[in-house]
């Protein structure tokens, strides 16, 4: 997702229900024992007691040079391809990523269950305009889109301009029964991307509420370049069937609106939706020297669409942090806290795996010393969001001595709901979330042209060195980089960051509210009502 989906600061307002993410009690996996290190720790090559700024050159040296780095990922995306929550695919890259970490030397490797509420792949999405003119149509289907009736859905196409109340008001009872055509910016910006999630919640509730029978969203992209997104925060289908057109083939159904020739056309999605589906999370471990129970996470995402093969969004991160490890394990030391490095599913529906690891690991969140996530593809480091932590800044700071060839860094202390950083923040736990540049990020995103080779190697070696070094020096602080925050705290850092609203905005507020999502009330707590 977009630099941790800073774009689902905006997304679908749909309610939430209450199969969608299962707790402990109805399939969560339970808490894992604390990992056995395969050797003990402060023998043989491992050395304990050297400081983070004389190790630090060693994990660089290792991060920068040769490494298995790009046939990890070739593998990840070339032979494994796209890997959507729930499908073989992605099975076959959790396989991927357990083997990996074998080979990159960590203490312990496992997958964690979890469950996604609804599985979703796409049928043959088709498109005939039967009026005035015949002529092919390129599309693809909404991720997590509901399915056309058998037969498909015969329909006038109107023309819904931007979507906005006076389109609306202009279309009158037109819309009701027509699918509707909505008109979108080119891509350019990172706002304009952040756009594209900001205000289709809206334009889908007027939608639902003129009685149109689908949406079709003219691609933001030029040259017939398709891409899938989906709106859904809790890995639920969408409330009507949607899909994206390619934006010359959009214009030109529009040409003909626009001269007053009437287009009816029929839109087939047979969208193949099943009940719950497993997903499984890829959890790994380097277990510390003197609080190995405490611990430092480095996390991506191991999911991704399928129109490409998830190679920027977060193919390449994925192999990252497996490499990190590998880096971490080569210098031969070994920091005070444990590191756990994670890549979690599902994150495209919801960030439904971290979800779940926040959930079956919740008892051990008081010895979290910080979450540090990675999820804006290659582009170079800046430094990194705190999630509205400014007093995690100084101790940062500090942390990021040893890489100050790699700078300057500026953190910010924003906070969005827009990858798998949200929960850890939800429950108290300081998180770090990649700032990057964007470089061909933004026109790539989940589009059939993020593959393989997009991909920096340089780039990337050197984000991996940054990753690696930032982890290990926060996992080598001789305090936590921050306290855990009670939930009075982190309702007051919602309201200040104006994640609240965000969250109100994207249906996720009320799981907030009742303790469903995030740290849980205390007794007698009235917080978040």
């Amino acid at each position: 997702m977009l630099r941790r989906l800073m774009i689902l600061a905006a997304v679908a307002a749909l309610a939430f229900s209450s199969c969608a993410i299962r707790t402990n009690a109805q399939g969560l996996p339970p808490v894992q024992k604390p990992f056995e290190p395969k050797v003990p720790q402060g023998t043989g090559a491992c050395s304990i007691d050297r400081p983070c700024t004389e190790v630090a050159p060693l994990i660089i040296s290792s991060a920068l040079g040769a490494s298995p780095l790009e046939s990890n990922l070739r593998e990840l995306t070339d032979v494994i391809g796209g890997r959507v929550t729930g499908t073989a695919a992605n099975d076959k890259a959790v396989e991927w990523a357990v083997e990996a970490f074998r080979r990159a030397g960590v203490d312990e490797v496992h997958t964690e269950k979890f469950t996604v509420p609804v599985s979703w792949a796409e049928g043959r999405t088709h498109l005939d305009v039967i009026a005035p003119e015949a002529f092919p149509v390129h599309l693809v289907s909404i991720g997590w889109s509901p399915a056309t009736p058998a037969g498909g859905i015969t329909a006038n196409l109107v023309d819904g301009g931007m979507g906005e109340e006076a389109d609306f008001a202009r279309l009158g009872d037109t819309a009701n029964g027509a699918i509707l055509l909505i008109h979108t910016n080119t891509l350019k910006t990172w706002d304009d991307l952040m756009n594209e999630y900001y205000y289709e919640p809206a334009i889908i509730d007027r939608a639902v509420k003129a009685g149109a029978a689908a949406i079709l969203w003219m691609s933001t992209r030029p040259y017939m370049l398709l891409y899938r997104h989906n709106l859904s925060v809790t890995g639920e289908l969408e409330r009507l069937p949607q899909a994206v057109v390619a934006r010359e083939d959009a214009m030109r159904l529009a040409r003909f609106i626009a001269a007053g020739q009437p287009v009816k056309v029929r839109l087939d999605m047979p969208n193949k939706i099943g009940g719950p589906a497993e997903s499984e999370n890829v959890v790994a471990e380097i277990r510390g020297s003197a609080k190995p129970d405490e611990f430092v996470l480095l996390g991506a995402h191991l999911d991704s669409w399928e129109l490409g093969t998830g190679a920027l969004d977060d193919g390449c991160n994925a192999a990252m942090v497996i490499d990190a490890a590998r880096a971490i394990r080569a210098s031969g030391s070994v920091p005070k806290r444990s590191i756990r490095f994670v890549l979690f599913s599902g994150e495209e529906q919801g960030m439904l795996g971290s979800w779940a690891y926040t959930e079956a690991h919740r008892t051990e969140l008081d010895k979290m010393d910080a979450a540090i996530i990675f999820d804006s593809g290659d582009g170079r480091v800046t430094g990194y969001s705190l999630g509205g932590r400014k007093d995690i800044a100084a101790a940062l700071t500090q942390a990021l001595e040893p890489l100050s060839t790699f700078g300057p860094f500026e953190n910010t202390d924003d906070a969005d709901l827009g990858s798998d950083n949200f929960d850890f923040l939800l429950e108290g736990v300081p998180t770090l979330a990649s700032n990057q540049e964007p470089d061909d990020y933004m026109m790539n995103y989940h589009a059939a042209s993020d593959t393989f080779d997009k991909v920096d190697f340089a780039q990337l070696k050197h984000n991996e060195a940054v990753a690696a070094v930032t982890t290990y020096a926060v996992a080598d602080l001789p305090e936590k980089l921050g306290p855990r925050q009670n939930r009075e705290q982190i309702e007051e850092l919602l309201e200040d960051t104006g994640l609240k609203k965000e969250m109100q905005a994207a249906g996720v507020w009320p799981l907030w509210v009742d303790g469903r999502r995030g740290r849980q009330p205390e007794a007698g707590d009235a917080s978040g009502q």
